[in-house]
């Protein structure tokens, strides 16, 4: 078989804002957005992304652009697509359709990315609690490898990934959105155990007309009035794919995803060149526009099939995938454990997101003792190649996660050994990243253990 270039379907502007784009894209999910493309099942084809917040953030040294994001205007995804066989006949409800992810990268001319922390009023985190402050560290890319002037003294290869990629919604999957995540915001923080614990607010973002684009759908029309209204937001990953954050959907990977409306209506973007497991840090992953050429074929009848539902509709199901046969490679970990009590002492019952959050505290506490401020470390740790595990979760009552650390992206040996961490002139300094004052009023979560100075 002869090779082939792949067909041009989606291309962006990144000088242009997202609303100028030839092809605009959109920030929601909703079935009445229409498609703005068209591709045959078999055929390569290439679609290109602006970054996930439609160019706010800037390659400069200033924090201020990630503290005052608008986060009503982000997640700018490239489609919908819509899918038709060799027959030009479209996928349809309960097929599945097979997205191979067969190449992706940077845009040429535009190959820097950012990692940063949100203000704690303005998106939160993992940690807020810990890092109220908005932070930002610019990346560049030398081929397959990732640098950063901001967190000097690391270096390593990127699995580049679309954070966000999915399927429509079909008007009764994107009801079940919306009331089970109104109930939750409802029901207010006392509803959850985590609510005193992991301080990132709010508990869900439910339909907001604010900030939105909807692609090929009519401004100032009822149709954009009432889709705006309607139309889910994309922070959380769900029955579709979504914002799911998965670094290892990567080059050679195949996803099965469900299809809820003709044509399934697939869409992407959030392009990462790199991200640790968990994106810890929210705007975690290294963040840039790019490129993914992209095969699709359709399963017919193929969620029945092959996927069960887990909740009271044929709805309730979920991608699955293959992982592609490219990764880093690294052979020596240093690796981190969290249990599932808390930064007061409290136990928690088999809570695995209380464990990897004393997983990741660890780690950062640990590699600050090298010339690293914690800030450096907290961006490190969610956009560098490191592996997260639920390793128990059957030992009541303590879950207990992980967070492997691969030791070659150092230039120096982070390992403990005797004499101690480096002190004095073997201490190098590693600068540190571009921060904005945190200027709220929550309190901090502080670490008894170091009378008052834990941050």
């Amino acid at each position: 078989m002869p090779p082939r270039t792949p067909i041009p379907l989606i291309k962006v502007d990144v000088k242009k804002a997202p609303w100028e784009q030839n092809q605009k894209p959109h920030n929601r999910w909703h079935p009445d957005i229409p498609p703005v493309a068209e591709a045959k099942a078999g055929d390569l084809f290439r679609v290109e992304t602006i970054d996930w917040t439609g160019g706010q953030i800037k390659d400069d040294d200033s924090a201020e652009d990630v503290k005052h994001v608008d986060l009503s205007r982000c997640h700018y995804l490239s489609g919908p697509i819509r899918i038709v066989d060799d027959q030009g006949i479209p996928a349809q409800p309960g097929d599945l359709l097979v997205v191979e992810l067969c190449n992706l990268g940077p845009l040429p001319g535009d190959e820097w990315g950012y990692t940063g922390t949100f203000d704690r009023d303005n998106g939160g985190g993992f940690l807020t609690d810990h890092f109220p402050e908005a932070t930002k560290a610019i990346w560049y890319f030398d081929g397959i490898y990732a640098s950063s002037r901001h967190i000097p003294g690391v270096r390593f290869a990127g699995l580049i990934h679309p954070g966000l990629i999915g399927t429509a919604p079909s008007h009764e999957l994107l009801k079940i959105w919306n009331d089970r995540e109104r109930a939750l915001v409802e029901g207010g923080e006392g509803s959850t155990t985590l609510g005193g614990v992991l301080h990132t607010r709010p508990l869900a973002l439910l339909p907001e007309p604010k900030g939105a684009l909807l692609g090929g759908v009519p401004t100032d029309t009822p149709d954009w009035a009432r889709v705006s209204g309607e139309a889910a937001r994309t922070i959380p990953g769900r029955e579709n794919g979504g914002n799911c954050d998965i670094k290892n959907l990567s080059r050679g990977c195949r996803v099965y995803f469900p299809v809820f409306v003709e044509g399934a209506n697939l869409s992407m973007g959030d392009m990462h060149f790199s991200q640790g497991d968990g994106e810890v840090s929210f705007c975690g992953a290294i963040e840039m526009s790019g490129f993914l050429d992209l095969k699709c074929e359709i399963i017919r009848g193929g969620m029945e099939q092959y996927l069960t539902p887990m909740g009271p509709t044929k709805l309730h199901v979920h991608p699955i995938f293959e992982i592609g046969p490219l990764e880093p490679r690294y052979s020596e970990w240093l690796v981190f454990e969290g249990i599932s009590v808390d930064e007061t002492g409290r136990q928690h019952y088999l809570d695995a997101s209380v464990a990897y959050k004393r997983a990741v505290l660890n780690a950062i506490d640990y590699l600050a003792k090298f010339g690293y401020t914690k800030q450096q470390v907290y961006l490190l740790l969610s956009c560098c190649p490191c592996e997260g595990r639920i390793s128990g979760i059957v030992d009541v009552p303590n879950a207990v996660a992980t967070l492997a650390i691969p030791v070659a992206i150092f230039d120096q040996d982070v390992r403990p050994k005797p004499g101690g961490p480096p002190v004095g002139p073997r201490l190098l300094r590693r600068g540190d990243v571009a921060k904005a004052t945190y200027e709220g009023s929550k309190t901090l979560t502080i670490n008894a253990c170091m009378c008052g100075g834990g941050h």
